[in-house]
């Protein structure tokens, strides 16, 4: 797979374990609003659900706020008062999302060296834009990509006005590029027109994720060559079932999920990254490079 000119790379568990980072955070949060509230655990958690399935993002901000518990408890507060009635909930998600994001073993030092041979990095993701550049920002990569191919951002406001508007002008704009909801994994145009974009033959590129059924699916049905980061679909069974709980993924969502893994169940990445993401170097014949990595 050498002579690569760029490397589309996947970001959530791929470059960083996002199932161990988010799901312990928003239980954490979870847990403090059903203390404050005072309501029942689980029927908030229902809640969280359906905000989560009507906005179609577990990570939709401020979720906490439009639940029906929490409108119901707070009946004629202003916003203001309830974000300050429920910041010890806010405080406990940030608190476990600075214990827990952080990125797999060599993902920096790889980039660098990936960097290094003028191979250009871009970032594709089916996250929305605030959740991405939020965790761009906090792990300190976004000097790695030249451009970030994220979904939409959320149609939402944030309940701070200044502090919105503060975020968005931190936004590096000339890196981000919006997909619209229907641009979605494994849709091979999708990959097509990132390839298009930055002028890359599909040959001279090479596309890393850590999902069989989307991302390398994705890679096979727009013939751009494929490596699998196995290390990053390994996760906590408790953990993922904690976070199918308060999934945005609808009945529908999930039936397509198991057709498009019965599809993907005999594709062949091109190459297998079974343990690290350094083994990325070997991948795009970089693999003299190793020995300038601490391991």
């Amino acid at each position: 797979m050498g002579n690569k000119q760029l490397l589309v790379c996947d970001l959530d568990n791929t470059l960083y374990d996002w199932v161990s980072y988010f799901v312990p955070s928003f239980y954490a949060m979870a847990d403090v609003a059903t203390q404050i509230t005072g309501c029942d655990r689980e029927k908030l958690l229902d809640d969280f659900r359906q905000v989560h399935q009507k906005h179609g993002d577990s990570e939709h901000p401020f979720a906490l706020l439009e639940t029906q518990v929490v409108k119901d408890r707070y009946r004629g507060w202003s916003v203001q008062s309830i974000l300050k009635e429920l910041d010890p909930a806010f405080h406990a998600f940030n608190s476990a999302r600075k214990a827990n994001l952080k990125l797999h073993p060599y993902v920096r030092q790889t980039l660098d060296l990936i960097t290094a041979a003028d191979i250009k990095i871009v970032a594709h993701t089916e996250s929305k834009l605030y959740g991405v550049v939020d965790r761009l920002n906090r792990l300190d990569l976004f000097h790695y990509f030249s451009r970030v191919y994220c979904r939409e951002r959320s149609k939402s406001v944030h309940p701070n006005a200044q502090s919105a508007s503060d975020w968005l002008a931190r936004i590096p704009a000339d890196k981000i590029v919006e997909l619209s909801h229907n641009q979605t994994k494994p849709d091979p145009t999708v990959l097509l027109e990132i390839c298009t974009r930055e002028g890359a033959e599909r040959e001279a590129v090479a596309y890393i994720g850590d999902s069989i059924a989307r991302d390398i699916l994705m890679a096979k049905r727009a013939n751009v060559p494929s490596i699998w980061a196995k290390y990053g679909a390994q996760h906590d069974p408790e953990l993922y079932k904690k976070l199918v709980r308060i999934s945005h993924w609808t009945t529908e969502e999930v039936a397509r999920e198991i057709s498009l893994k019965e599809e993907a169940k005999n594709i062949k990445p091109d190459f297998v990254a079974e343990t690290s993401f350094i083994e990325v170097l070997a991948a795009l014949d970089l693999k003299r490079s190793v020995r300038h990595v601490a391991v």
